[in-house]
């Protein structure tokens, strides 16, 4: 590309896209790209808007009330799709078909399958880049424990356990998700069991079995205040532990003749791991990745089919909990128009 500057432009003036001058924000993000201009900002809400454009400051003319003026006016090259979760889908076909070549849009996918796979077939057939912001698969702590895995320090992946907590869609895709950056085994069957919660994104749990027999396991029954976030990732021949909140990152390996059935784990903490949890990174690691899509042409390391994955096995495990059966992949075309109307609450 040229030495021009990338423009950014942000659907969504809310929370999670920059109001109030988060840091921990799209916006927060793309100001520390040396790259990139934050050139406008659509939202339906004018008051909002005008709230954005200043914290930002974006020109008051590139201030949109239609995300399709800010399209056709400004073409920007990136887009940040960070309206709630009802309508990521509307966003993301629209810049597609406006032709801009890099689309961030904020987790869950969608809230159905049917559009999740009707935003992603858009995307490919009009050449747009789709990243699903799936924070952990940016941070290079996460790329770090991912070739730890991928170069075999486990042996072969047996079991992942993900803990989160619930909604499960709204928070939960990030731990269903989260389980396939450390194994590429295909899901054939989903198990699922949701809580008794009077809301429409409830928290649940899940099993979900793979190609190859891997296992894997999601928790997200508790509420946020019982927030855990921990992973572990067994082998044949070692154990992966970590725990963002507490900053706990170890390896264990499988040493035969030892104190228990023969056997035991000798742990190591794994070295240059963060000691402390800052969002601000979280969203700029996200940010980063969509502005190296664009100039190095490339797809993202979380793409819109990762994040259809992630929505087909939740809406699996829905699926399951009403049927009271496992839910074979990819689901049957007749339940892909099931929407969870996630509020993010």
């Amino acid at each position: 590309m040229s030495n021009t500057k990338v423009r950014v432009g942000i659907v969504g003036a809310g929370i999670v896209g920059g109001l109030d001058g988060r840091s921990d924000s799209h916006a927060g993000g793309y100001v520390r790209c040396e790259e990139v201009d934050v050139v406008a900002v659509a939202d339906i809400n004018e008051e909002r808007l005008q709230q954005f454009g200043d914290k930002w400051e974006i020109a008051p003319e590139h201030r949109y009330t239609s995300m399709d003026a800010m399209f056709e006016k400004m073409k920007p090259d990136i887009v940040s799709v960070t309206t709630d979760n009802f309508h990521h889908h509307q966003p993301v076909i629209a810049a597609a078909e406006a032709g801009v070549k890099v689309i961030l849009v904020e987790k869950p996918l969608a809230i159905s399958v049917e559009k999740g796979r009707l935003m992603c077939a858009v995307c490919e057939n009009n050449g747009a880049r789709l990243i699903t912001d799936h924070t952990r698969r940016f941070l290079p702590h996460f790329r770090k424990l991912q070739k730890l895995v991928k170069d075999g320090e486990l042996g072969k992946v047996k079991t992942i356990t993900e803990n989160g907590c619930r909604p499960l869609l709204h928070c939960g895709t990030h731990d269903v998700d989260r389980a396939f950056m450390f194994t590429d085994a295909e899901p054939k069957l989903v198990a699922g069991a949701i809580n008794d919660e009077e809301v429409a994104d409830p928290g649940g749990a899940g099993m979900i079995l793979c190609e190859g027999g891997v296992v894997i396991f999601v928790n997200c029954v508790g509420e946020r205040k019982e927030y855990y976030g921990g992973a572990v990732i067994t082998g044949s021949e070692g154990r992966l532990e970590f725990n963002e909140p507490y900053s706990l990152w170890r390896l264990g390996r499988l040493k035969v003749g030892g104190r228990s059935y023969g056997h035991e784990y000798v742990f190591e903490d794994i070295p240059d791991m963060p000691k402390e949890w800052d969002l601000s990174d979280y969203f700029y690691c996200a940010m980063r990745e969509a502005v190296d899509c664009l100039l190095e042409d490339r797809e993202g390391v979380s793409t819109g089919r990762d994040g259809l994955r992630a929505l087909e096995l939740i809406v699996g495990m829905h699926i399951s909990h009403q049927t009271q059966t496992m839910v074979p992949l990819p689901l049957d075309k007749s339940i892909e128009t099931l929407e969870i109307r996630s509020t993010g609450k």
